[in-house]
């Protein structure tokens, strides 16, 4: 068995020897045919020197520069094949990049070393380098765990800024050290080109801030309106988003916490799940999950609380990339999951379910770029981030839009409501305004004591200046003003007789059993008398007057419309009196005059 294993490795090694003689030599080669400078020029949108970047990983972060530039780590710098495909990690990392002018006339021109990120811990770029080995210029050290005034270029993203004075080749060094480090798409730029490139940038980051600040507003004002939680969770989401945003674009250090970096690192952090969190809670109100889907539901409150849980995890300053990948992962599985809700919630006829649907998708389609490339399953570039910030507003946008179908819809299911309520309330004999019987109750009571035989009085009344009090104080007023009639009218009369209200202003009255003409005669004085007091409304004094038409049963009429038609030619005739005539009419005096 000894022997055995003996032979086995004695084997391997020998393998391994043979390999590395074989392939040692063609490497070194390789390597060696890519470490040659990059030949400076000012070109538009700068000029990429990814492949003339060597690389490798300081394990255990303490390399300084003067051991970096020792033969040993010299020789540790590597030229991977497809470098902008890689994970993020946290580590530290060190590159390296030798500089040539193609042109001798550019000699002093100054150039911007343009590292594309803004979530560095911190980042110290060294050279130029001569072949003496002699640095033209001081260390510039930078990055989000220091001050704004620490940016060489007043950028964003991290910058430096030097000066080739002739034709020769130079070395420039720069170290990495962020909880997200990778290969990074670095390139050169003329200083001028990039400052006026950078507007363009500025300018469509000032846009997507409006619109998130704009949507924010908008839900806040239909949370003071509405005050439901659903325009809550959405408020939060555009914040977050904005945080999120200002974060990944370096503006939370730039703007308001230029001085204080650690606040800036907080809501770097922290932005990205307050988002996750409060647009996973939308969905589940929008999508009414509880009701459509219960599961689901379940789900989605589980994946909240592990959001929330992480969260605090990472406010301890213990493992922030899990946050992230935590982060990043809960996007593309809450869209799943809250893509299975919204259609379970459209197979209900629940509308913005379809929106919703709309949103999100946009949403996976964009962030989903950027989320693989930081996995590392594709190669990672600038554009990325612009495509994510773009669908991230286009999906609060859509979001929106869902939460307008969803006020629609609500609108139109009260309107349905009232309309059947309202079906209910005619059915009953009741108007819902006012209380008193309504024209079906009014029938259903004159029929009865028709069919009985009895005899009973019926007043048509209705109110003179209603009109303008509803042109000019509105229709609030003009409500008021016809419940206080209902109720004024119910003061002068008896427990048997019923107030009925037709519509409008149109109201009767049936005063049972036959009183004497003057008996009704003195009712209907004092119902025009009550209904003539002023009725304060708001501070203001409503004044409207009265008409009455009188018919009797069955002197007048055998049948409730004959006496409704009497009783209205009656009031009528009264109307067209001379101001100060008496304000009511008998039926039974017309026909006999």
């Amino acid at each position: 068995m000894r022997s055995s294993s003996f032979l086995y490795f004695f084997f391997k090694a020998w393998w391994c020897l043979l390999v590395w003689v074989a392939c040692g030599p063609a490497a070194a080669q390789a390597a060696a045919e890519r470490d040659v400078p990059a030949l400076l020029s000012a070109k538009a949108g700068g000029m990429s020197i990814v492949p003339f970047m060597g690389m490798f990983e300081d394990a255990g972060r303490t390399l300084d520069i003067a051991q970096v530039r020792t033969p040993e780590n010299e020789a540790r710098f590597a030229y991977p094949d497809n470098p902008l495909k890689g994970a993020e990690s946290d580590r530290v990392l060190w590159f390296r990049v030798r500089l040539q002018l193609a042109d001798p006339a550019d000699a002093l021109r100054e150039f911007l070393l343009l590292v594309p990120t803004v979530s560095t811990h911190e980042l110290r770029f060294y050279g130029p380098y001569n072949d003496e080995g002699r640095a033209l210029g001081d260390p510039v050290v930078t990055g989000m765990r220091h001050p704004w005034a620490t940016r060489p270029a007043d950028s964003e993203q991290m910058a430096w800024r030097f000066k080739l004075p002739d034709d020769q080749i130079y070395t420039v060094y720069f170290r990495v050290e962020s909880t997200f480090a990778r290969f990074y798409a670095a390139r050169v730029w003329d200083l001028a080109d990039y400052l006026q490139e950078t507007q363009d940038k500025r300018m469509f980051d000032g846009v997507c801030y409006g619109l998130l600040m704009g949507l924010a507003i908008f839900s806040t004002v239909m949370l003071l309106v509405f005050r439901e939680s659903i325009y809550a969770w959405y408020l939060v989401s555009c914040i977050g988003a904005l945080l999120a945003l200002a974060g990944f674009n370096g503006h939370t250090l730039r703007y308001p916490f230029a001085h204080w970096p650690a606040a800036a690192g907080f809501f770097y952090s922290m932005a990205p799940p307050l988002w996750a969190i409060s647009k996973l809670m939308f969905g589940r109100s929008l999508l009414r999950l509880a009701d459509y889907a219960p599961r689901v539901d379940k789900v989605v409150l589980a994946m909240v609380a592990a959001l929330a849980l992480a969260a605090v995890y990472g406010l301890l300053g213990s493992h922030p990339l899990w946050l992230f990948r935590l982060v990043q992962a809960s996007v593309v599985a809450s869209t799943v999951v809250l893509t299975v809700g919204a259609v379970m919630a459209m197979r209900r006829r629940y509308w913005p379910a379809v929106l919703y649907s709309l949103g999100v998708t946009i949403l996976l389609l964009g962030i989903c770029a950027i989320i693989v490339a930081s996995w590392g399953w594709v190669a990672w570039t600038p554009q990325q981030m612009d495509m994510t910030q773009t669908v991230l507003v286009a999906e609060s946008i859509v979001f929106a839009a869902a939460m307008a179908s969803r006020v629609r819809l609500l609108r139109r299911s009260e309107q349905a409501l009232t309309v059947r309520t309202q079906e209910l309330v005619e059915a009953l004999g009741t108007d819902a305004l006012t209380g008193a019987a309504n024209r079906a109750g009014l029938t259903s009571h004159g029929e009865a004591a028709i069919r009985a035989g009895q005899p009973f009085a019926l007043l048509l009344l209705d109110l003179d200046g209603f009109k303008g009090v509803n042109d000019t104080y509105g229709h609030a007023a003009g409500d008021a003003v016809l419940v206080a009639m209902v109720r004024r009218l119910r003061a002068q009369l008896r427990a048997g007789d019923l107030v009925a209200r037709l519509g409008g202003d149109e109201f009767a009255v049936l005063i049972a059993g036959s009183p004497s003409r003057d008996v009704i005669a003195a009712m209907a004085r004092r119902m025009a008398a009550s209904a003539a007091e002023p009725l304060v409304f708001e501070g203001r004094s409503l004044v409207v007057g009265m008409s009455l038409g009188i018919a009797c049963h069955p002197a007048d009429g055998r049948t409730l419309a004959d006496l409704l038609r009497a009783a209205d030619s009656a009031m009528y005739t009264c109307k067209r009196r001379p101001e100060g005539g008496d304000c009511y009419a008998f039926a039974s005096e017309l026909q006999a005059g």
